[in-house]
This record gives C-alpha cells, structure tokens and sequence, in this order.
C-alpha cells in the first residue's frame, strides 16, 4: 500500500456528482494522472457509459490496468477536510502489516490518490483499491447454508480476523456483512475503510456511525477507538454460530430483503419484544444459549464496556446433562435395542426363536472323538456340535470342527458285505451254470443280485460313522445357514426402515420451517395492518393537532378584531343624532325625520346607498340600518345623505384610533388555554391510539413468539426421538451385518462341505476302500 505525493484538491468546495463522473470517466487518458488507471479500461453498462456503484458520498467504478490488474476507483462525491490524512494513516499502517504474522489476508491494497480524477478542468481526490474476487457475507451463506462445517469454519475465521485487528490495535468502524467478503479458498476479505481507526488518528472524532443493525444503540460519534468493532464483531460472531447450530434459523429470522443477518436495529432498541432474541435465548443448543446470553447483556452496555471477541470470552464451562436441560441440548443418551442384546460370544437374544437347539444326536455325542482325529473304534462319528454354537464361533472369529475327508480303518462288516456282494453278484451265474436256475431267468436274476449286491453296499457305506458324521455336520450346517436367512431378509428391511425414517424427518423439518416462516409472515401481515389502522386513525387527528396553532392565531385575530368592533360600536353609541345637527344642511326638522326613522345614534346606520331616479340626474339616499334594512328618511336626499356618511365615517375612524390594538392579558390566556386543552385532548387521543396499537402489536408478538417457541420445541423433541429411534435401527442393522457375513461364511463352508462329502464318501471310494483298505 502506498500514498501519492500531496497536492492538487482544494478542501472545502462542492465535489462532483456521480453522474459527474461517469462523464468524466469516459476518457480515461483524460482524466487520471496515474498510469494504471490512464491506460486502463472502465468497465461500462450496457447503455449508460462507465459503470458506477453508488453510495453514501461515493461512487466506485472498475477500472482494468493494462496488465490485467483489476482496480476499484472511489471517487468522492462529498468533501472532507480530514479526508487526505485519515487515508495516509490508514494506508501507512495497513501497508505496515506483515502478511505472515495476520490470520489470513483480509487486507486490501488501497492507494490515496490526491489527484484523482479530473472533472470539469479540476482535480479531485479518489481512493485507489485492488479489486477483490469475493462474495459478500449474505450470499455466501445462502450457497452454504446447509454446509454446516463450513459455516462455522468462517465463524472461526472471523474471530480470527477480529482478533487480529485487536491485536494491531485497529477498528474497522463498519463491520457488517457488506464489508466480509468470503474468498474462493474460504478466508475473510475487509473491505470499505473510510471509517477506520488507527493508532495515528487516536483523539479524533467517527466520520461515520456504521450500518444500523451491527451497532450499539448506546454508540455515538465521540466512540472512536480500538474497541468501536467489538458490539458488531459479537453480532456477527453469534449469527454464524447460530447458523451452524442450526441451519433453520436462518429461515426463520433473516429477511431476503433486509440488510441485515439475523438481528437488526429493532431488536437491539426493544430487546423484550424481539423474536429473535426469544429464540436463540431459549434454543435447545447449551452452547448457543451461551453465546446469545453474552450479547444480549452487552445490549445495555457502554460500547468500549464490551469485551474483545475470543475463544476463551466465548467458552462456556462444559456441564453434564441434567433433569434442568433445555431438551435436546446434551447428546443422546444410549439406548437399548427394542429386541434385547447380544450376549457375549453368542447369538442375540432377539435371534433366539430363529436358532434351533442345540443338537442331541450322535453327532454331539462324538464330535470330540472325531473334531480331534479319534479312531473309529474309539470314538464314533465326527460333528460339528450344535448349530447355535456354530453360529457364535463364526460370529466370533471361531473355526468349526475339522471334517472327516476319508474312511478309516475296515470292519469285520466291511469284509463280509464285499463277500456277500461279490457271491451274491456271481450267484446268478453259477446257478445257471449248473442247471439250477433255468437260463430264461438269468438276466432277471443277475439284475436282482446287482441290485441287492448295491443296496448292501449303500447300507454298509452309509452306516460307516465317518460318512454318518460328515452328514451330520452337513446337516448343522444347513441348520444354521436356515436359521439366518430370515436375519439377513431383516436386514434389508431394516436398511429400508433407516431410509424411509430419514426422509419423514426430513419432510417433518421442512413442514415445521414452512410453518415458522408462515407465521413471519403472518406477523408482518397483521403488523401491517394494525400500523394502516393506526395511521388512518391518528393521521386526521394529527392534522387537527398541527392545524391548532394557525386556529389559535387566527381566533386571536378574531379576538382582537372583535374588541375593536365592540369599541367602534360603543363610541358610536355615544354619538347622538343631534350632533348631526352642526352639520350643513342637515336641520333640527332632518333630525326629527332621522329619529322616527330608528336612527338616534351613529350606530344605527351603517352607511348610505343612492338609487338614481331619473328626474334631472338626481339621486335618492336609503340608509342601511344596523339590521341590514334600508330605509327613505323624509328630507335626505343625496346631499344630505353624503353629509350624514361623512360624519359617521369620521366618527368611526376616531373609535378606531383610539381601539385596543391588542388583547389583554387575560383573553390571551383564555384562549391559549382553550387550545392547550384541545391540544393536549388530541394528543392523549393520539397517545391512547399507539398505546392500543403497541399493545396488539406485543399481543401478536407473543402469540408468534410462543408458537414458534412450540414449533421449535416440536422440531427438537421430533428431531431427538428421530435420532434415537435411528441409533436402535443402526443397531440392528449392526448386528444383522455381522449375522449376514456369519451367514454368507457359512453357505460356503456348507458348498465345501458338500463337495468334499460327495467326494470322500463316494461308493466308487467306498469299493477301493473295502478292496485295499484305503
């Protein structure tokens, strides 16, 4: 990071417009003086020219160097005096920064540019940055919202980070999700530096206060120091940790259209109605409780009270589960299987109906003799033992008993069988040949003596306990491959159990989440129409209440020029008809005429109206009386009736000079008084309204609050009774995998054990065997 040589802009003037310098931008070489912008390429809009993102008091363009370097150009539309030489601080001690000793590199390369741009032949500042190939906080969580691990990895990261600018002793001044951007390898970006502290600027005052739902309620301008980021870094930290607690949160308490991540200004300022609080304050999640607990507490704090974000602030000591556990917030206990156990080095007990007993035959009888390479005559038949034992010495890593492959030594019924097989085969013959048996029966008989001679030899062969033990082992053997056919069909089923439990606790969380958002939305709804109510009906009152300050003038107004009338009114009162009478003209005769008229003081007319009679342009005079009547008065004509208006006209405008040219004191009073009752009586209106309005308001909170506290709890003790019910399925499936593999084993101990069966004890063996002796 480096600083221009100081020169150029003039502090204290009106700086360009944005639209400014989007004119201005459309000739580079014309405006910049630095060589990468100069050159550079100004990304445009499609019709409007150079492309501008517009702000506060700044408009950022992209600008590509010639060299591929991308660039972001703020130039400012509002002036600073302080501006150049926060920007040297900040640059000179972020430039400062070694990369190895930070927690990854959320700096950015930012340039202060005296001479900036040049807009309408002058020159004014721009700050020069290195454009960052990132996403912004909001949309990085909406792709990774279920990437549970991966969330909370930026949890990490930005504790990282925060810890990194306490220990340099810098504070962003805005952190909130615009200025965190996330990069592709999943490390934190810091952008936007105008308000930022350094060392350099320790006694000055914020140039700005920061996004409203990330600060303090308690922050003001004067909180500018090291610690300005720690109410926000405590914010952020607990919304993604409550995103990767549970990813429903983020439905239920972020607006897509809010600047916010799931807390806002409205639940910093009026905490006990906040939904949000409610939920992380009550959330099954120990932990999560915690951490909402911490920030919650610092809602009422001086910012510079709050401490630095940290593992070791945020750790909460580790407590068994206990009676007084929120459910759900320590991990499950273990259950038993619904069927029972295995037992040790045996079968499972809930696999005892499908095991038959064990065998006792001959077989068990003999197995040790014959297991051990016994002789025939000394100790039977071999065997394998019973089929439930098997099952527990392959389950447990046993081999059964060794097979006997051949005959061992003749019997004396060995020999005697191959005698009597061999004489009884010849019989035949010799009968013929001696003329016992006639020769038509000696086909007859041969196969006869064959057939008998075979049965012999099938019955002595079989009877040989070498052959009745190989048999008997088969026959085990069977036995147990049966006995765990029906376990490994329940395996499948299990398997599909497992599936289909997933799913409906799947669909079970989707329901609850559209449920929730259903009563946000609800909220707002009816929120909204209790504020059109409440508009509608304090806005004609407070019409009326703005308008009693004008009605107040204007009554006295009307006050004072109601005095003045009463005043004309009095002195004309006192003025009688016959003063009248020093008037030219006008004789006692007139006078009299003038009195049986009505008229007997000057307010008992008001003036005179002539009507033109057509004889030699002469004019009669009416006198308009008090009442509004006019009346023809015996001997006033035109000349007179002028006479008579003259001297009433003077006499009103001497009661005029002479009129109060203000109310008293205590008719002022009495009206402001009137006015300050009206005024306060639509005031308590208003009040009354909003009090109504606050309180269904709160009702509707509450209402929502609990059903989604219900909804929540739901969802927890479903999800709990899901998992549990899911650990005694993968039990099961357990156990019946292990009985499967016995199962499969030994169908190919019983495929061996057959072949070597029809192999050893063949009649063709048993012939060489009674013929040799092997």
């Amino acid at each position: 990071m480096a600083v221009s040589r100081p020169g150029g802009p003039v502090a204290g003037r009106r700086f360009p417009t944005g639209a400014n310098y989007v004119e201005a931008l459309q000739n580079p070489t014309l405006c910049f003086e630095d060589p990468d912008l100069k050159n550079g390429a100004v990304q445009q809009s499609p019709v409007l020219g150079p492309k501008a993102i517009s702000g506060n008091f700044a408009s950022v363009f992209s600008i590509t160097a010639p060299g591929g370097q991308r660039y972001a150009l703020k130039c400012f539309t509002r002036d600073s005096s302080t501006l150049e030489a926060r920007y040297q601080a900040i640059s000179k001690r972020l430039s400062g920064l070694d990369p190895a000793a930070l927690s990854q590199p959320w700096p950015v390369g930012l340039e202060y540019l005296p001479r900036g741009v040049l807009v309408a032949g002058q020159w004014y500042p721009a700050l020069k940055m290195a454009w960052v190939e990132a996403t912004n906080l909001i949309t990085w969580i909406d792709r990774n919202i279920r990437d549970q691990a991966a969330v909370l990895r930026i949890a990490d990261r930005f504790m990282a980070l925060v810890a990194d600018l306490e220990k340099l002793g810098i504070a962003h001044g805005d952190l909130q999700h615009g200025n965190l951007l996330v990069a592709p390898d999943g490390t934190l970006r810091l952008v936007d530096y105008d308000g930022m502290y350094v060392p350099a600027l320790k006694g000055q005052g914020a140039t700005e206060s920061g996004h409203r739902n990330y600060q303090s309620p308690a922050r003001t301008s004067s909180d500018f120091g090291p610690a300005m980021d720690r109410f926000s870094s405590w914010v952020i930290h607990l919304a993604l940790v409550a995103i990767a607690t549970d990813p429903s949160i983020w439905d239920q308490l972020h607006d897509k259209q809010g600047e916010f991540l799931i807390l806002k200004e409205d639940d910093f300022t009026e905490p006990q109605s906040s939904m949000a609080w409610s939920l992380l304050l009550t959330h099954p999640d120990a932990v999560l409780r915690a951490l909402a607990a911490q920030t919650h507490g610092l809602l009422a704090a001086d910012p510079h009270a709050a401490p630095p974000l940290s593992s070791a602030a945020t750790a909460i000591p580790t407590q068994a589960p206990g009676p007084a556990s929120a459910p759900g917030s320590g991990p499950i206990p273990p259950q038993r299987p619904a069927h029972g156990t295995a037992p040790a080095g045996g079968t499972p007990a809930w696999l005892a109906g499908h095991i038959p007993p064990p065998s006792q035959g001959p077989a068990g009888s003999t197995a040790g003799a014959a297991g051990t390479g016994g002789a025939a005559g000394t100790g039977g038949a071999a065997g394998t033992g019973s089929p439930a034992s098997t099952v527990g010495a392959a389950s447990t890593g046993g081999a059964p008993a060794a097979a006997v492959t051949a005959f061992a030594h003749r019997r004396p019924a060995d020999v005697l069988t191959a005698i009597l097989t061999l004489t009884g085969t010849a019989a035949p013959a010799t009968l013929t040949a001696v003329s016992v048996l006639p020769s038509g029966y000696l086909a007859a008989a041969q196969l006869g003596a064959l057939l008998a001679s075979g049965a012999a030899l099938h019955t002595a062969r079989r009877s040989r306990p070498e052959a009745q033990a190989s048999k008997d082992r088969l026959r085990a053997l069977r036995q147990q491959v049966d006995a765990l056919a029906a376990p490994v069909a329940e395996g499948e089923k299990v398997r599909q159990e497992i599936e289909a439990l997933e799913l409906a606790g799947a669909d079970r969380d989707v329901q609850i989440n559209q449920q929730i958002n259903g009563l946000q939305t609800e909220l707002h709804t009816a929120q909204s129409r209790i504020t059109v109510a409440l508009n509608k009906e304090t806005g004609k009152l407070r019409s009326t209440l703005n308008g009693l300050a004008a009605k107040e003038l204007r009554q006295l107004d009307a006050a004072l020029t109601s005095a003045v009338a009463t005043h004309v009114r009095n002195k004309l009162r006192q003025a009688s008809i016959q003063d009248a009478k020093k008037l030219s003209n006008i004789s006692g005769g007139t006078v009299l005429a003038l009195t049986a008229a009505g008229i007997r003081t000057a307010a008992d007319f008001n003036g005179v109206r002539y009507v033109q009679t057509g004889r030699y342009n002469n004019r009669d005079a009416y006198l308009v009386l008090a009442g509004g009547q006019e009346v023809k008065v015996p001997g006033v004509g035109e000349v007179r009736g002028r006479a008579l208006e003259g001297w009433r006209t003077s006499l009103e405008q001497r009661a005029r000079n002479s009129a109060p040219t203000s109310l008293s004191a205590q008719e002022r009073a009495t009206i402001r008084q009137q006015f300050a009752a009206r005024k306060k009586r639509h005031e308590a209106e208003i009040a009354q309204a909003e009090a109504a309005a606050r309180r269904q308001r709160e009702q509707l909170q509450q209402r929502s609050v609990a059903r989604r506290q219900q909804l929540n709890q739901e969802k927890q003790q479903h999800q709990t009774t899901l998992q549990r019910q899911r650990a005694v399925l993968l039990q099961r499936k357990a156990q019946l995998a292990a009985l499967a593999t016995t199962h499969d084993q030994l169908a190919a101990q019983l495929a061996t054990a057959g072949t070597e069966h029809r192999r050893a004890f063949s009649l063709r063996r048993y012939l060489r065997f009674i013929a040799t002796g092997r």
